[in-house]
C-alpha cells in the first residue's frame, strides 16, 4: 500500500512539473490574440529602393488619418533609410515622407501605378477595409475614405471603397476615417 502511494505521488508530482514546464513555454495570450496586419503580406513595390536619380514619376499626395475624430500624425521619415532601404545610393522606398505633414512622395524609376496600401506596407501598419492601425471594423465602428482635389473637402460624392487598392494620383488629398457608426435618421 505504501509503495502504491509513493508511486502515485511520484507520478502526480511529475505530471505537475511537466504541466508547469509546458505552460512556461506557451506563448503569451497577447501574442496569440494579436491582430492580423495587412503589413504581414506586403506589396512587392514596398521593397523597391531608389534615390532621386532617373525618376520617371515624382508625385505628391496629402494623407490625413482620423481615428474617432482625432487626426493622427503621419510620421516624418517613413520609407527613408529603413531596414530595407538603407544602402548607399538607394535609401528611399517608392513611397515615403520627408516631414510629419502627411505629404506622401511617390517616386518611381519606371512608369507605373502605386496603391495606397504600398505606403502602409512600408510603414509596417495595418490598413485595408477591415481597419487601420489596431482599430478594426465591427458592429460599432466603420472605415470611410475620401479622395479629392486638394482645394476640395471630403463628401459623399468623393467617398471611395478601394482603401489599400486605391491608385494614388498627383495632387490628391486622401482622408481616412475610423469612426463610430451613426444610426440612420429616424432609427
Amino acid at each position: 500500500m505504501a509503495s502504491d502511494t509513493l508511486l502515485w505521488g511520484t507520478i502526480t508530482a511529475g505530471a505537475i512539473i511537466v504541466l508547469f514546464v509546458v505552460l512556461a513555454q506557451s506563448p503569451d495570450l497577447d501574442e496569440a490574440e494579436s491582430l492580423w496586419s495587412s503589413a504581414d503580406e506586403p506589396d512587392p513595390l514596398a521593397s523597391v529602393c531608389l534615390d532621386h536619380s532617373g525618376l520617371t514619376r515624382h508625385d505628391h499626395v496629402s494623407l490625413k488619418i482620423f481615428i474617432e475624430g482625432d487626426q493622427q500624425t503621419v510620421l516624418e521619415g517613413i520609407g527613408i533609410n529603413s531596414g530595407v532601404c538603407n544602402q548607399e545610393g538607394g535609401t528611399m522606398h517608392a513611397v515615403h515622407t520627408h516631414n510629419d505633414q502627411g505629404t506622401l512622395h511617390i517616386e518611381l524609376n519606371e512608369a507605373g501605378d502605386v496603391s495606397l496600401g504600398v505606403f502602409f506596407d512600408i510603414w509596417g501598419v495595418h490598413f485595408d477595409e477591415t481597419g487601420i492601425f489596431d482599430h478594426r471594423v465591427n458592429e460599432t465602428h466603420e472605415m470611410r475614405m475620401h479622395v479629392f482635389a486638394s482645394n476640395s473637402q471630403a463628401s459623399e460624392e468623393n467617398r471611395v471603397t478601394s482603401f489599400d487598392d486605391y491608385l494614388m494620383q498627383n495632387g490628391e488629398t486622401i482622408e481616412v476615417y475610423y469612426v463610430e457608426i451613426q444610426p440612420a435618421e429616424g432609427q
